[in-house]
């Protein structure tokens, strides 16, 4: 088997799921733009332990759930693959909506700790982040792989979790760096919404 395929693969969603604005990328972003530099960076390293949380759930419970019932990697397999369609759709049909809106309950955390564990609570309370963890993600991670690569493949996502994270807390503390992204984000949206649908078709043609 292919294994540096695989985690390729693997890092590849990763960090197009994390493109797709969503709760934590919002959290992020308004913090930085609302407070300072360090308090994005805390709470993009909250929503990164986050990250890291679900991940670790999703090696360990699932594994054992795959070696008992053998038809449940199919089926979250095929889940995973209409998820990836569903959300690279959503994301052309979203590349023209605003990004951010000034009124939004994320910018209240006051000190480092707080703005750590709004990170934390919004990567935790996430209903994408169920989703990816609980399907895409496990429908990479075959039961019978060996322990070494899903030790890298949870490596992966926690670094990608913290390096995505921390460049948005750096980027949008800045307000020409969001002008730029504003201008540019209806094709970054519509190439990230191409990669999960051919990801996605992918999944779905492979689960059965």
């Amino acid at each position: 088997m292919n294994y540096a395929g695989l985690l390729g693969s693997i890092f590849a969603v990763h960090i197009v799921a994390m493109m797709s604005p969503g709760p934590n990328f919002l959290v992020v972003t308004q913090t930085s733009m609302s407070r300072t530099r360090r308090a994005g960076v805390a709470t993009a390293l909250g929503v990164a332990a986050g990250a890291a949380l679900w991940a670790g759930s999703a090696l360990l419970g699932l594994s054992v759930l795959f070696n008992h019932f053998a038809s449940v990697y199919g089926a979250l397999k095929l889940l995973g693959g209409f998820y990836l369609l569903y959300q690279g759709v959503k994301l052309w049909y979203g590349s023209r909506q605003p990004l951010l809106s000034s009124a939004s309950p994320w910018a209240m955390a006051r000190t480092d700790l707080q703005a750590f564990r709004l990170g934390l609570l919004t990567n935790l309370t996430n209903p994408k982040a169920v989703i990816f963890y609980g399907s895409v993600f496990a429908a990479f991670v075959a039961p019978d792989l060996p322990v070494w690569v899903k030790r890298a493949a949870f490596i992966i996502i926690v670094v990608d979790a913290i390096g995505w994270h921390v460049a948005l807390a750096c980027l949008f503390s800045t307000l020409r760096a969001r002008q730029i992204y504003e201008r540019a984000r209806r094709w970054i949206d519509r190439i990230a919404g191409t990669a999960l649908v051919l990801l996605g078709l992918r999944l779905t043609m492979t689960g059965h």
